[in-house]
This record gives C-alpha cells, sequence and structure tokens, in this order.
C-alpha cells in the first residue's frame, strides 16, 4: 500500500533537507578554513573530496584528479591501510609547486558501501627548519665556544714572543763584535719572525672578531650605494684577476640593516667568488624587491661546488680552499640571520656559483614598529 505525504509533510521534509545543507555548508567551511590538507580518496587515488588548503600545497587543478599522480609518495601509506585496515602515518617532501615536508594520517574510512580513505596532512616545513637551525645553531655555539678559548690562550704567548723578538732585534743592533753580513742574516730573521707572529696575530683578531655575537645597529639604508662602496675598495684587485663586474639593476628600497656588517657581507661574498675565478671570470649582481624583503644576488661563472661541498657550506671550518680557514661562508650566514633576513645558495661544479640574500625593507619595519 503507498502512502501518500501530506503538504505539511513534504514541507518539514524540505526544511530538514534545508537544514542539512546549511550543516554540511558549515562543515565544508570548517575544512576549507582549516590549514591542515584533508583528501578522501579511494584505493586508486581517485580524488573524493580535497579542502581548499589541499588543493594548494599539491596543485591541485581540480578535485576529480589523481593523488597518486601529484603525489606518488601517497600511493604506499594507501595501499599499506587497504591491505591492514589500520591507520599509518607518513613522512614525506614534495617539490611543487613548492619545497614542503610533509606528515600524512592516513585511515579507513567506509561511506555508502565504498572503501574510501581519509588522508590528513600537516605541513611540518616551518618546524623542521626550526629544529634543523637548533641544531645547528647549537653545534655551531659550542665549536666556536672552544675555539674562542683556544684563539685566546694562543693570543698571549704571541705577544710575548713579539716582544721577545723586538728586545733581540734592539740587543743585535748594540752588538758591535759581530759582523755586517751575520748582524744583516740575524736581523732578517728576526723580521721574518716578526712578520709570521703579526699575521697570526691578525688571523687570531679576525677570527676573534667573527665569534662574538653578531648586534646590528640597523638604520634606514640604500643596500645597492654599500655595495657600490665595496666594488670601489675591491676595484683594483678585480682588474689585476681578469674578473668583470656587472650590475643590473633598478632602484630598489630602502633596507633596514647595519652599514658596516652589510659591507663585510658583500666583501666576503665578492671575494669568495673572486676566489673561485683564478683565470678570470664575470660576477653578475642583480636587485630586486617585494613588498617586504629588497633581494640582492651574486651570481660568479668559477669552479662552483658539488653537492658534498654544499650540504657542509655553512658549517664551520669547512672550506674547498687550500688556504682557507672555512668562516667565510658562516660570517655571512650569521650577518644575514642577524637581520631577519634570508639567504640561498645554488652552485653547480664547474658551472659557478649564484649567492642570494633578502634584507628586510625598512617600510616593512616601521610599519610593523607602528
Amino acid at each position: 500500500m503507498s502512502k501518500d505525504f501530506s503538504g505539511d509533510s513534504y514541507g518539514s521534509l524540505l526544511r530538514k533537507n534545508k537544514r542539512l545543507v546549511r550543516e554540511l555548508d558549515k562543515i565544508y567551511s570548517v575544512f576549507n578554513a582549516i590549514n591542515t590538507a584533508i583528501l578522501v580518496v579511494n584505493k586508486f587515488g581517485d580524488i573524493n573530496f580535497a579542502n581548499v588548503f589541499a588543493q594548494r600545497i599539491f596543485s591541485l587543478q581540480t578535485t576529480t584528479e589523481n593523488i597518486f599522480k601529484c603525489v606518488p609518495s601517497l600511493e604506499e601509506g594507501v595501499l599499506a591501510v587497504a591491505e591492514r585496515s589500520v591507520a599509518v602515518r607518513r613522512e614525506f617532501e614534495i617539490a611543487y609547486p613548492e619545497q614542503r615536508m610533509l606528515i600524512a594520517h592516513i585511515i579507513p574510512f567506509s561511506s555508502d558501501e565504498l572503501e574510501n580513505y581519509a588522508i590528513i596532512v600537516n605541513d611540518v616545513t616551518q618546524d623542521k627548519i626550526s629544529e634543523r637551525e637548533q641544531i645547528e645553531n647549537e653545534k655551531i655555539s659550542s665549536v666556536l665556544n672552544l675555539a674562542s678559548g683556544v684563539a685566546h690562550e694562543l693570543g698571549n704567548p704571541l705577544n710575548s714572543i713579539g716582544i721577545h723578538l723586538q728586545l733581540v732585534k734592539r740587543k743585535l743592533t748594540k752588538l758591535a763584535s759581530l759582523p755586517d753580513d751575520v748582524r744583516a742574516e740575524l736581523k732578517e730573521s728576526i723580521d721574518v719572525c716578526m712578520s709570521e707572529v703579526s699575521r697570526l696575530d691578525t688571523i687570531i683578531e679576525n677570527f676573534l672578531k667573527a665569534l662574538r655575537p653578531i648586534r646590528p645597529n640597523a638604520v634606514e639604508c640604500d643596500a645597492l650605494k654599500l655595495l657600490a662602496e665595496t666594488l670601489s675598495v675591491l676595484s683594483g684587485e678585480l682588474e689585476d684577476i681578469g674578473v668583470g663586474v656587472s650590475v643590473k639593476s633598478e632602484s630598489v628600497p630602502k633596507v633596514f640593516a647595519d652599514e658596516n656588517l652589510l659591507k663585510q657581507m658583500y666583501f666576503n661574498i665578492l671575494r669568495n667568488a673572486m676566489e673561485a675565478m683564478d683565470g678570470g671570470g664575470l660576477i653578475t649582481i642583480t636587485a630586486s624587491a617585494n613588498d617586504e624583503f629588497v633581494k640582492i644576488s651574486f651570481s660568479d661563472t668559477g669552479c662552483g661546488m658539488d653537492e658534498s661541498a654544499m650540504a657542509n657550506l655553512f658549517e664551520p671550518y669547512f672550506t674547498t680552499k687550500p688556504d682557507g680557514h672555512g668562516l667565510g661562508m658562516m660570517i655571512i650566514q650569521a650577518i644575514v640571520r642577524a637581520h631577519n633576513g634570508k639567504i640561498d645558495v645554488d652552485s653547480k661544479k664547474g658551472k659557478g656559483t649564484k649567492i642570494s640574500i633578502q634584507l628586510p625593507r625598512y617600510e616593512r619595519i616601521v610599519r610593523r614598529l607602528t
């Protein structure tokens, strides 16, 4: 026997349906508002649902794409859940549309008698970067504290040696019984020793300066003007070794930085590039700006670095040069970090190196302060 719906029953169903639609809209709004990727897929990777954050981090053009084609790393996890019917956790990285480190929780999710899988993905890129930086900073700090003590202990005997060499030199001039050729020979040897002591003393002094915490005296300054002043100082050396410099830049905003530290940073970057081009070459400098940072890039045509050197680039005492001290890149990185800036390095063996520095715009700092 068929059952007729009265007008009231039909109206009640419509009202219930509208309420359900509103509740679903609320749920979708919540899913789309959170910064966690949520997907529902079948065992073949076909997407049944993807919230806005998932579409953004995986660069999904539509929500009907196959997630395994976009992110092959997830296929193994979904298959493991399908076989064992238990939740799994996977850590993986993606390079497109940008480099991210992600953690995915995959759980069985059945609906309408279909076996689906919910994939909940958290972006832990910043956490991983912060963790790496903390480990790196702790390692550098312990090494530098030890090195600072050793350098200080070396400084005292070097000063004593220098003083006694001066005394010996003075007494030597008063020894009339010595033949002139012997006196000249001894004087030359003493001068060599004094020169080497002075050189070692300078190395230790510069080394200790590098170990001190960097506290920028930041002011509004013109990054390109300071770069031009640094290039002027190095112009003679650049010409002597046959290295040209090409600056491709339009006017960029002022930065909030310490002028002396900026010059030191430029000097170290340019010096590294010059030393990488023994037979001459070209340094190309470009500058640009966005809403937050001024970006200055230094590209050279030097020897470049392999993957092993790149992995250890900012390690203290790591160097690819026979007479290098391994502190230059570490100091550059420390100066950039002290200014709340960013540094990126791209290099390929035999193809040259590109160092890109980003410094905060002065207007950005002023806006934050106000």
